[in-house]
């Protein structure tokens, strides 16, 4: 006598969508890089070879670890597997830390934090969460 053996099993695949509250600090951070102009997000790439990850999303996890004050490439990658609100903003996708500390340490996303701060001070400006002074 054998074991049941048949290769046309029903698989079942689990499919977990991630929520997170409309007032997670995730969601906000997201509206807030989604608001930067596509212009100053991206740069000029070469257009063979593997397609780079967008920096918005970079640019997404790295503020957002970097508000949970994690600034080793490594626990970001860690947070990506076990932090659901980093896995939202990654849109569940694996990052290597060297694909992360490559973007941070870029020329493009130095300044694209500057030109983010920039946009975050006029955001909090407008909002009157800040006061010109404090400028």
């Amino acid at each position: 006598m054998y074991k049941e053996y048949n290769t046309n099993q029903l698989s079942l695949e689990l499919n977990l969508a991630y929520d997170i509250p409309m007032t997670h600090e995730a969601r906000l951070i997201s509206l807030f890089v989604d608001s930067i102009p596509s212009h100053i997000l991206l740069e000029d790439k070469s257009h063979t070879g593997r397609p780079a990850f967008h920096p918005a999303m970079l640019l997404k996890m790295t503020l957002f670890a970097y508000a949970r004050q994690v600034f080793s490439g490594r626990k970001m990658v860690q947070m990506n597997e076990e932090v659901i609100p980093m896995k939202w903003l990654s849109q569940d996708t694996y990052v290597s830390y060297k694909t992360i500390n490559n973007f941070r340490s870029s020329k493009h996303a130095n300044n694209l934090i500057k030109t983010a701060f920039i946009y975050f001070t006029l955001l909090m400006r407008e909002h009157g969460m800040i006061e010109d002074q404090a400028l």
